[in-house]
């Protein structure tokens, strides 16, 4: 699966009929599964014709390719509005809620990105020796994984985090923890909203800490006793 930024044509990447059917088809496949896809469902679902669907995305196999790009656009988008802060771990916490309200105002399209169940697209498969490649794997080349490196490679440049680890071991590790945090408190997993953000927080502050240098704890406590 490769999911990589692209462009379509003019005019059909950010219409509103566009997204609607992204949402819908979106809902559709996660609480259906494969099957429940239906072009002209959902082309009824939206108030559309089905030829409108086969136009913007080309048949099924376009839309669910569209679907996954339009997950982790969608997340991209989120990060890379987070402000840059001239203090990386900062910029890396800020990151870190971003990702997780993403994932709890897109539920449907979170679902999609990392699953071992959903259908991936041959069209976003690479073409490597083994005949294919993990559907998870290539997120390491969108936007929505660089911009976390980034700002792990900035942690490192100003001693934070150590630098005989390879930063993506590092940001695979951090984007781990929040990914796993955030999937439990969709599934409903914690008591309340307000129970999942408080184990949000001291989980994945424990995570970084465990990442941290002597330098950069020094600096993560007067950070947090800052603020």
């Amino acid at each position: 699966m490769s999911i990589e930024p692209h462009t379509s044509p003019a005019g059909n990447r950010r219409t509103a009929q566009r997204e609607a059917l992204l949402d819908a088809a979106s809902e559709m496949l996660v609480h259906g599964g494969p099957d429940a896809i239906s072009l002209r469902k959902l082309a009824a679902k939206v108030g559309t014709s089905t030829m409108a669907v086969y136009t913007a995305f080309g048949g099924k196999e376009g839309l669910v390719t569209a679907l996954f790009e339009e997950a982790f656009d969608r997340l991209a988008a989120l990060e890379q509005a987070v402000p840059r802060n001239a203090e990386p771990l900062l910029w890396l916490a800020d990151l870190a809620r971003a990702y997780r309200s993403f994932a709890l105002k897109n539920p449907s399209y979170y679902a999609l990105m990392i699953s071992a169940t959903l259908p991936v697209p041959a069209s976003l498969r690479h073409a490597v020796p083994d005949g294919g490649e993990p559907a998870a794997r290539s997120i390491t080349r969108h936007p929505s994984y660089r911009t976390l490196l980034d700002a792990v490679e900035a942690c490192v440049a100003e001693g934070s985090f150590p630098a005989d680890i390879e930063s993506e071991i590092l940001a695979d590790a951090l984007w781990a923890a929040v990914h796993g945090l955030s999937s439990l408190e969709l599934a409903g997993f914690h008591a309340s909203a307000a129970a999942a953000e408080k184990r949000f927080h001291v989980t994945a502050e424990a995570v970084l800490r465990g990442l941290l240098t002597p330098k950069g704890l020094k600096k993560f406590d007067a950070i947090t006793k800052a603020r």
